[in-house]
């Protein structure tokens, strides 16, 4: 997780709407670190960037919509994942996908599906105590 993804989500993580907070700890750990990193990288790096490849769009406009997408699909847990997971979780994502696929989608994938499940990771170990108050 950035610095400023952090400063962002963690301070806001008990005052919004907290549906994904609400699974058992092991349970998010599992969803956050190995299933969604790359299911999300699938559906908001790859797809869109393979579109917008066709498109023959350049380097920015890829990094541009990537970080849209993801970013709108994080809105629905409240404003501080949004901005923290969203917008700034997202463009790094979107930047690492894109910047990688210039050598393969293998490596762009793999690359940017691990980062994103280091970044949840380290996410869910901040969140730990909120885990275990409950």
């Amino acid at each position: 997780m950035s610095f400023a993804a952090a400063l962002i989500f963690v301070p806001f993580v008990t005052t919004e709407p907290r549906t994904l907070l609400e699974l058992p700890y092991y349970a998010f750990f599992l969803l956050g670190v190995l299933i969604a990193p790359l299911v999300e990288t699938v559906l908001f790096q790859a797809l869109p960037v393979g579109v917008m490849r066709l498109l023959r769009t350049r380097f920015g406009w890829q990094v541009l919509v990537a970080t849209a997408l993801f970013a709108a699909a994080h809105f629905r847990e409240g404003v501080s994942v949004g901005l923290g997971a969203g917008l700034v979780g997202g463009f790094y994502f979107a930047f690492t996908y894109v910047y990688w696929r210039e050598r393969s989608r293998w490596t762009a994938l793999w690359t940017t599906a691990v980062c994103h499940g280091i970044h949840n990771g380290i996410a869910i170990i901040l969140l730990l105590p909120y885990w275990l108050s409950r």
